[in-house]
């Protein structure tokens, strides 16, 4: 009997213990410093207000100036009883990671977003098919989240930049390099680059999508092995050639500076002969000047008479200047 009073208890502890709803537990979202968050309604919106919703100005009202946030809850039945409840939210927040995102597409199979070779195919004008490799890095800034989250809701931006601007990118490549013949898909590849930068950064950005970087990597790498082998083989002649034409370069330079010099000196010489011819020139003008001014004074004392005694020739009377051995 004691038995059958115990069983009874539990049984009944049990059906009021059933009959309380559950209990409320609070819901609490945490926004990380690289993320921009937006409580969005779940419910209760009218036509109006879903169209508010799908416009930017709407998402741009609806960002999270806080960190962590409290959703708002009420019950829904679930049975036929007032118990038969459970607590759901009424608003949700969503967040939009805005942290860099950088690829590297090329045949490198460790450098992609996949253990495959994911450089861009591409085809010249006249149908040379090669692949190029590419280097991007995007983010979202802070004022651009809503336009962001507004054209692709759910859609993260490692997906986006995998998927839509991989596509964008491989569209402009494909058209630039297909109406150029191969030569000039080598000699106009910054042309090409600068036109991909240029054009990629316009399109996504009006999106929401910062692209920060975004350039060519490497060469050309062809389908057939034999035009690179080619072109290699071309390339080590041209260095070949251009080695010898510097060589001959250099050895003209050379011969230019020997020539130089050689004509220096001579000049040199000419200039030294020339000044020599005048100083001896010179000297020569000073002794008949002084031979000159010898005879003036001479002509200045004499008065006249002649002289009463006449020496023979020879003598060395007169300071030895006959003399043969008189310098």
């Amino acid at each position: 009997m004691r038995k059958l009073i115990n069983l009874s208890c539990v049984i009944l502890l049990i059906s009021l213990i059933g009959c309380i709803a559950p209990p409320k537990i609070e819901l609490l979202e945490t926004i990380e410093t690289n993320e921009t968050a937006f409580l969005v309604p779940l419910e209760g919106e009218t036509k109006e207000g879903q169209g508010k919703f799908m416009s930017i100005e709407y998402l741009e009202q609806a960002k999270i100036a806080t960190k962590r946030i409290s959703l708002p809850q009420r019950k829904q039945k679930i049975g036929r009883f007032d118990h038969e409840v459970k607590w759901i939210p009424t608003m949700r927040v969503i967040k939009i990671n805005r942290a860099p995102v950088t690829r590297e597409w090329t045949q490198d199979k460790d450098t992609g977003s996949k253990k495959q070779n994911q450089s861009i195919e591409v085809e010249s004008k006249d149908s040379i098919g090669f692949s190029v490799g590419i280097n991007i890095t995007s983010l979202i800034k802070e004022e651009d989240s809503a336009k962001f989250l507004y054209y692709y809701a759910g859609k993260s931006l490692d997906k986006i930049i995998d998927e839509n601007v991989r596509g964008y990118i491989t569209s402009i490549l494909s058209n630039e390099f297909g109406i150029r013949n191969l030569t000039e898909c080598k000699a106009e590849k910054d042309i090409i680059q600068q036109k991909l930068e240029k054009e990629t950064i316009q399109e996504f950005s009006k999106y929401g999508i910062s692209i920060t970087n975004i350039g060519l990597v490497g060469g050309l790498t062809y389908e057939e092995k034999k035009i690179q082998e080619a072109i290699d083989n071309a390339y080590v002649a041209e260095m070949s050639i251009l080695e010898k034409m510097n060589a001959l370069e250099a050895q003209k330079q050379e011969n230019e500076r020997v020539y130089s010099i050689a004509v220096t000196e001579r000049r040199s010489a000419q200039e030294f002969e020339k000044a020599y011819q005048a100083m001896i020139k010179k000297i020569e003008l000073d002794i008949e000047m002084k031979k000159a001014d010898a005879l003036l004074l001479a002509a200045q004392k004499w008065q006249g008479n002649t002289p009463s005694s006449i020496l023979p020739q020879g003598s060395n009377f007169l300071f030895g200047l006959d003399s043969k051995n008189t310098k």
